[in-house]
């Protein structure tokens, strides 16, 4: 038998779940971006500095003329 039907049975309320907002996994709060995925991805800040890079490099860099 199941904890809910058991608690049904007994005529106890369900579990109610506990949710800690206050320690979160994000680095800000409205930021989709976690700890946990970074520590995942470790490479990601590497490939995101690298694509920046070519990307300065093809607009021109810094070739100014003045």
């Amino acid at each position: 038998m199941g904890e809910a039907k058991r608690r049904q049975d007994l005529g106890i309320p369900p579990r109610i779940k506990k949710v800690n907002h206050e320690k979160s996994d994000r680095y800000i709060s409205w930021l989709p971006i976690t700890k946990s995925r970074i520590k995942k991805y470790p490479y990601m800040g590497v490939a995101t500095m690298a694509l920046g890079a070519i990307i300065f490099l093809v607009s021109g860099g810094f070739n100014t003329t003045s």
